[in-house]
């Protein structure tokens, strides 16, 4: 990793975690540069991508300073909720933005995750989500039309997309598998979530199916750093037996 992307993840895991807090003046440019071992311009250039992002606020001749705390929502992966459901169960201010909703021939890379035939349509929903006013994830949603047109095709008002397919649809979800990965914003990311090209932000695509073990809904959400915190329960099973370099008892 290049030491200014280095550097730049420690000053941004320092605002994140409050160890620089909400208006706190940074040290000098030659301070901070002398302090991480690198140039001056190189840090201007961190400094920038900090303010593109809000994480800090810029006044010449003053100094830089740490901006208000973004909104945190704390949410397990362990359990299955959606995006707008875990903003309200962590009391935040929900706020969504639908970009698009509508009915579509689905593309082959789509048919293949929701076991569809070339040709289907489906029902693709995409949406902004706010926290506290923020810009904090963005959601693709995909649905099979047939499982919608059979429950005589129930409008989509821009809410929960489990809540649609469970109470509008009629369809009973039984969870799914989830993927998670760090990827960088490109360029329609970045003006979507109001953050900076190439920044590193999280991404999860997860395939919902329903009691009989249907694929229902393709996922695809990026999340804005700092405001969501996913945790995920590791639980250690029973030895099987003794490790290759005990011998056995």
């Amino acid at each position: 990793m290049p030491l200014s992307e280095e550097v730049r993840g420690l000053l941004m895991a320092q605002i994140t975690e409050g160890t620089l807090k909400p208006g706190q003046r940074l040290p000098s440019e030659p301070a901070l540069a002398k302090q991480y071992g690198i140039s001056r311009p190189t840090l201007r250039e961190i400094l920038s991508g900090l303010e593109a992002d809000g994480l800090v606020r810029r006044v010449h001749g003053v100094g830089t300073f740490v901006t208000q705390k973004q909104p945190r929502v704390e949410t397990s992966l362990d359990l299955d909720i959606g995006v707008t459901e875990a903003v309200i169960a962590a009391k935040k201010t929900l706020g969504v933005e639908v970009l698009s909703a509508r009915r579509k021939n689905a593309e082959t890379w789509i048919t293949d995750q929701l076991a569809l035939n070339p040709g289907d349509q489906v029902f693709s929903v995409e949406r902004i989500i706010r926290v506290d006013g923020h810009p904090a994830a963005h959601g693709l949603d995909v649905i099979p039309w047939h499982l919608i047109e059979r429950n005589g095709s129930p409008a989509y008002d821009g809410a929960s997309i489990y809540r649609f397919l469970e109470r509008d649809c009629g369809i009973h979800l039984l969870g799914g598998v989830a993927e998670v990965s760090a990827t960088l914003a490109n360029t329609r990311m970045a003006a979507a979530l109001d953050c900076r090209r190439n920044s590193p932000i999280l991404r999860l695509d997860q395939i919902e199916k329903s009691a009989d073990g249907h694929p229902v809904l393709l996922s695809q959400e990026h999340y804005v750093p700092g405001v969501f915190n996913l945790t995920v329960r590791r639980v250690r099973r029973g030895r099987p037996g003794p490790y290759d370099d005990e011998p056995a008892k």
